[in-house]
């Protein structure tokens, strides 16, 4: 069918969509959500299809950007629509919900659907759910893995090139803004590519962008390495793994993980990793609950990265409160050069030391103490500035010169006590409704933490907002929920156990 191509002047959120008249839906045999290949000449795209009585016309076409772009369109030109053929992948899909594992070919077919885009939402929802469901084998993680690895850009950097990466799911955690410049101070090359939080208070990239600019090409980043030997970037700026950014699109609403293995793994491949820390934070509101569920995420990630020609070692820790005592972009961002400075919280300093000290035992160029000695002697803060000026911002800034935000309100124990639990899940949602990730200077900040006495009307945490209504909503919020628990006895120290 040929169809006069409109363009709508719209985003759709990096999909491909058009919009068709009714009754040429009718005529090319298709319904809304429906795919179409779209033909402009050589150009081609698959299209997710929305109809319209009213809007569009017979024998027309709108395009929102991301499809007019592809297909190089200008208004008014013809284009050559055609319903799609059933898609071998989503055979493969109702195979792995069935409960059969899938094949290489099957599993290669499927993310080369993703990534161009042929698998709609719901369909990729249903894989996502069989994935979490049916659980994902060893070997299926390794034929995901490669095919994510074969479709990405690949970067290159000379000199002993290392990383670490955490499961997540304990706030606050800014371990990477201190132990990148603490590793690269010792010779090793760590280009940290890092993600933006969608949910929760800040990611690594959230927090570096306080204190310098995180989207850069990959030439500026094979600049900012030679210069540094280390980077910390926003990897979305990339495009380093295209099919995997699609799967974690659909994965977050549902807060749902099962690709994390070949997610993890590949992304550390493409950029160059020969050797790679995973921090598996354990805990009663983390993703991984029991030391048994470590143990085996631990092993399954070991053995991926043999496959992969990677060297992986696990560190199993403490994640049942939030590390140090800031949450939020710039209130994490203050903590990490304070502690860069030499006056950081105990926990942060021992989980960079540990999880640092396992790189360096891995490539034979140290352990935990080295990593304490560079941040006692200034070397690391000073790495952590030669990082900053060179991603473009100010090498000389200091943690007084990143703001707060203009409104707090502290929230108070009703009690006395030893603070015996906090809540990392109670405090995600006060931080979120306070204006985090967004609002970069919103955020809270822990005064206490487990193991610390109370007395009753004392501040247990301070909540920061840039804006008044949204500091009103976290703080009805923190009244409502219980985060902390006040015991009459308690209290225990960071533990970090390795597994090998």
């Amino acid at each position: 069918m040929k169809l006069r191509a409109r363009h709508l002047d719209m985003e759709s959120g990096g999909k491909y969509i058009a919009v068709i008249n009714d009754e040429d839906a009718a005529g090319l045999g298709v319904s809304p959500l429906e795919r179409v290949i779209a033909r402009n000449g050589r150009r081609h795209v698959t299209c997710i299809i929305n109809t319209s009585s009213k809007f569009v016309r017979k024998g027309e076409i709108f395009l929102y950007s991301e499809t007019a772009e592809a297909l190089d369109t200008r208004k008014g030109c013809i284009l050559e629509v055609e319903p799609r053929e059933e898609l071998v992948s989503k055979a493969y899909i109702r195979k792995k919900i069935d409960g059969r594992e899938l094949s290489e070919e099957e599993s290669r077919k499927i993310i080369y659907d993703v990534m161009e885009r042929k698998l709609n939402d719901l369909e990729i929802a249903a894989l996502i759910t069989a994935f979490h469901i049916r659980g994902m084998t060893l070997e299926e993680s390794y034929y995901f893995s490669k095919t994510m690895i074969e479709t990405s850009k690949k970067l290159h950097f000379p000199g002993t090139v290392v990383d670490k990466h955490s499961v997540g799911g304990v706030p606050g955690d800014k371990t990477s803004m201190v132990l990148v410049p603490a590793v690269a101070s010792m010779g090793l090359t760590m280009p940290k590519t890092s993600s933006r939080s969608i949910t929760s208070p800040a990611g690594t990239s959230d927090r570096m962008e306080v204190l310098a600019p995180v989207e850069h090409s990959a030439d500026s980043i094979r600049r900012i390495v030679k210069k540094c030997n280390a980077c910390l970037v926003w990897g979305g700026a990339m495009d380093l793994a295209p099919a995997d950014d699609l799967l974690i699109r659909v994965e977050h609403p549902l807060a749902l993980d099962p690709f994390l293995l070949p997610s993890v793994m590949s992304k550390k491949k493409v950029a160059g990793s020969k050797y790679v820390a995973i921090d598996i934070p354990r805990g009663p509101e983390t993703k991984i609950k029991t030391n048994e569920e470590a143990e085996r995420l631990a092993k399954d990630f070991i053995s991926l990265g043999k496959r992969l020609g990677i060297s992986v070692d696990c560190a199993i820790t403490r994640g049942d409160q939030p590390i140090g005592h800031a949450i939020g972009p710039a209130l994490e961002a203050r903590e990490a050069l304070e502690t860069l400075m030499g006056r950081g919280p105990e926990d942060l300093v021992n989980k960079v030391a540990s999880i640092g000290g396992l790189l360096l035992q891995m490539v034979r160029k140290g352990n935990h103490r080295t990593i304490m000695e560079t941040l006692e002697c200034g070397g690391a803060e000073k790495k952590m500035r030669q990082i900053i000026k060179a991603q473009g911002g100010n090498a000389d800034i200091m943690p007084e010169d990143i703001p707060y935000a203009r409104y707090k309100r502290e929230v108070k124990s009703d009690k006395s006590g030893i603070v015996g639990s906090i809540s990392n899940k109670s405090l995600v949602s006060i931080s979120n409704s306070a204006g985090t990730p967004k609002d970069k200077l919103s955020g809270i900040f822990l005064h206490k933490k487990i193991g610390d006495s109370v007395r009753k009307g004392e501040a247990l945490f301070t909540i920061y907002s840039e804006k008044k209504e949204k500091s009103r909503k976290a703080f009805s919020k923190a009244r409502l929920q219980e985060t902390y628990g006040i015991l009459s006895h308690g209290g225990s120290k960071m533990l970090i156990e390795s597994v090998r």
